[in-house]
């Protein structure tokens, strides 16, 4: 029979796998059941509502198919001669269903090949009973918490956006590690934990720390700092909170560059041709019509007459006009 250690043990391990994401967890969780149990494998699977649910598996052990596991029993612990079905199972086996939420509901079985479960040795998944369920809960929430993050962090990515958080007095406390790699690998500003930040260029170092002491006066809103050639990375800072205690909220941005848009999307998006949006990147870029002639290899007046289908097509009025449509556009976001 399990001691109440050995319980303990497998519940957190159960609740350990729940809380990561991947595979290794579960595979953690299962390999201590075999231990607990005496059995050589042990599975999990998911009856998903909708489509295909996951599963776990470790060691030798022969899943039964859906059919037979879906008419089991809620909260009742199966051996291979009572599984639903009308062929025995042929080898040793014990499962347990239970309901899981939003997730449907989940299956536990252990196995070995020859000789039959004594009822302490099974009794390790009448213990996980009342948790399993629970757990797998758990891996639904934070699952569908962890995908909804993936997708902000790929439209953030996209639009050049990140974060960085500082101590009153100007230190990092914490940083989006995607975008201060791209800001340190372009030279423009480097991030370290418990240090201040290092700027390349002295004015945004002396604008970095006028924007401390302004925000240390009670000051609400404070200068950007700019970062990089031609404007294109910025830092704003603004009074925050972080963790229950008073911090700095850095808003990091590095301008996405049109060019570096797949021009498809950019042709499909104006209804414009390849030339067209090859043209209306430079432009929405800052380029002039010369500069982006001599890009192109066309003559001015090629890229003036196409720069003017380009306004009538996007139904703006000018370069100002096409660069507000195209940045308020979901170019950005694939």
């Amino acid at each position: 029979m399990l001691g109440q250690s050995e319980n303990t043990l497998l519940i957190n391990a159960l609740f350990a796998a729940a809380s990561e994401a991947g595979k290794a967890g579960w595979v953690r969780f299962l390999e201590r059941l075999c231990e607990a149990a005496h059995a050589e494998g042990a599975a999990v699977q998911i009856l998903a509502n909708e489509g295909e649910g996951a599963g776990w598996q470790v060691g030798r052990i022969a899943l039964p198919d859906a059919a037979r596991l879906h008419p089991m029993r809620l909260d009742r612990v199966y051996s291979q001669i009572d599984l639903p079905g009308d062929i025995e199972w042929p080898g040793p086996l014990r499962a347990l269903k239970v309901a899981a939420g939003a997730a449907g509901q989940a299956v536990l079985m252990i196995a070995r090949p020859h000789r039959d479960f004594r009822a302490a040795e099974a009794l390790a998944l009448s213990t996980l009973a009342p948790h399993l369920g629970q757990a797998m809960m758990i891996r639904e929430a934070l699952g569908g918490e962890r995908a909804r993050a993936a997708r902000d962090t790929e439209a953030a990515e996209a639009l050049g956006a990140g974060w960085v958080v500082l101590t009153p007095a100007g230190t990092v406390l914490a940083f989006d590690p995607r975008v201060a790699a791209e800001f340190d690998a372009q030279g423009w500003l480097r991030l370290r934990m418990g240090a201040r930040p290092e700027f390349a260029d002295p004015d945004a170092a002396l604008r970095f720390r006028q924007n401390l002491a302004a925000l240390g006066e009670g000051r609400e809103v404070v200068r950007p700092i700019p970062l990089g050639p031609e404007g294109r990375g910025v830092l704003c800072l603004a009074p925050g909170q972080w963790r229950g205690s008073p911090a700095l909220i850095g808003h990091l941005r590095d301008m996405p560059r049109a060019e570096a848009l797949p021009v498809a999307r950019i042709a499909g998006a104006l209804d414009l041709n390849r030339s067209e949006a090859r043209l209306a990147a430079l432009l929405c870029d800052g380029a002039s019509l010369r500069d982006a002639a001599e890009r192109l290899g066309w003559t001015l007046e090629t890229a003036r007459s196409t720069s003017k289908q380009i306004y009538a097509r996007a139904g703006v009025s000018g370069q100002t006009g096409l660069l507000r449509k195209m940045f308020g556009s979901a170019l950005w976001l694939g």
